[in-house]
């Protein structure tokens, strides 16, 4: 390192550039990311000096505007789906430009960061989660920032969030799941409307056939499987395994195009009752007689649940027509199509199954989502949990024959008493 008229050059590590480091005739100190080269960075901390000398100094330094850098930033950005761009452009679009646009990126500071989050809580509309959201592609944001030399530090250090809420999770009860699949199953598609045209006589259709198994087979698949809206609409024949009675999650659909999975943990393989066999055999029976008779005007997507040209199913229409026409036949509250996969894992807490087994099913990342989400199901199943165990060494015959079973086949080395511990 060698050392200039009030000013050092220095190699940061971390970003992989030279800075150079100087005092203005204030005696304010001053950092600049430069770029790999040596000599670049000695003229440009001359020129500051000798700018600092003449009077001219412009201390702040003529970098992008937040704007320009972040729409840059989202433009080049490499190995995100498409999903998810279109997420970050309206958390650009409608929180992050909308406040910090017009400013420099270089002059962003940790409180003006803080009172961003603190102005996003005081409105009151956006959940912690959603603030969490913009908050991590800001952080992105600057983190690249910081490498382009934009920024010396990254400003994002120790921001204070609102406190994470619980989320709200609403499910069918036991008593109420056959009540809605039997509202299901009776279920008819809503004729469409035929316009009217006047001095002529109305055009009768020809009657185009139907496959009226496909609502009542999604939903009861929706709750026996937890699978998602976009998983459900993207799942093909060939993803489900007979034999081995599982379901392969491959693909969800999006706005009409189908993608991967959201995460690598979605990609699962989820396990099937014999009753959702029953269902989905009988209806690709229903659907094969569908396709029959529409011969040429079948669309060939090998889809479980679609139209009845074989055509995707819009994910909109099956919830505002569909899902809460048959939430209303059964008299039911309105909910969620996403509340049937919470559902699913309320069903799986209630029968007593492991955690891990639940995470696996549901496709969760780790345990900690599963118990973050589904915690407060617990102690309402764990009732009577210690008496049971207790029951399981001193009344044996109140235990059920499969535990029995389980418990006999465990190695010696592994059995309650003489296992050391």
């Amino acid at each position: 390192m060698r050392q200039r008229k009030r000013g050092v050059v220095r190699w940061r590590e971390d970003i992989q550039k030279y800075i150079i480091d100087y005092y203005d005739n204030l005696g304010k100190r001053h950092k600049e990311a430069i770029g790999t080269n040596e000599h670049d960075a000695y003229r440009e901390l001359a020129k500051k000096i000798e700018e600092i000398d003449a009077g001219s100094y412009d201390p702040l330094p003529k970098t992008e505007t937040f704007k320009t850098f972040a729409e840059r930033w989202l433009k080049g950005k490499m190995g995100i789906k498409g999903t998810t761009r279109v997420s970050y452009q309206g958390i650009l679009d409608n929180h992050l430009i909308p406040y910090f646009g017009k400013g420099r990126i270089s002059e962003l500071r940790r409180k003006n960061l803080q009172e961003f989050v603190r102005s996003k809580a005081d409105q009151g509309n956006l959940s912690s989660k959603s603030i969490e959201n913009i908050l991590r592609v800001l952080h992105q944001v600057l983190d690249d920032a910081q490498v382009e030399g934009l920024l010396i530090r990254n400003p994002y250090v120790k921001i204070e969030k609102p406190k994470r809420q619980k989320p709200e999770v609403d499910f069918l009860r036991t008593y109420e799941i056959p009540i809605f699949l039997k509202a299901a199953q009776s279920y008819k598609e809503p004729k469409k409307k035929v316009s009217k045209l006047s001095g002529r006589p109305e055009k009768k259709e020809k009657e185009k056939p139907k496959c009226g198994t496909t609502i009542h087979a999604l939903f009861h698949t929706a709750i026996f499987s937890g699978m998602r809206r976009g998983e459900l609409l993207g799942l093909k024949w060939g993803d489900i395994d007979w034999v081995s009675r599982k379901i392969h999650v491959r693909r969800s659909l999006y706005k009409g195009t189908f993608q991967t999975p959201k995460s690598e943990y979605s990609k699962r393989t989820i396990d099937m009752g014999p009753r959702l066999i029953e269902v989905l055999k009988n209806h690709r029976k229903k659907q094969n007689e569908t396709r029959l008779k529409a011969g040429a005007d079948w669309t060939g997507n090998d889809l479980v649940f679609c139209q009845n040209d074989g055509n995707i199913l819009d994910g909109d229409n099956l919830y505002h027509r569909d899902f809460q026409t048959i939430l209303k036949k059964a008299e039911l509250r309105s909910i969620r199509i996403h509340d049937l996969r919470h559902t699913f894992a309320s069903l799986m807490i209630s029968v007593g199954h492991n955690l891990k087994y639940i995470q696996n099913q549901m496709g969760h990342s780790s345990i900690q989502v599963t118990m973050d989400m589904y915690g407060h199901i617990m102690p309402e199943v764990h009732e009577g949990a210690a008496k049971r165990t207790e029951d399981f060494v001193y009344c044996p015959a109140t235990v059920p024959e499969q535990e029995k079973r389980e418990s006999s086949e465990l190695p010696n080395s592994l059995k309650l008493f003489g296992s050391g511990g």
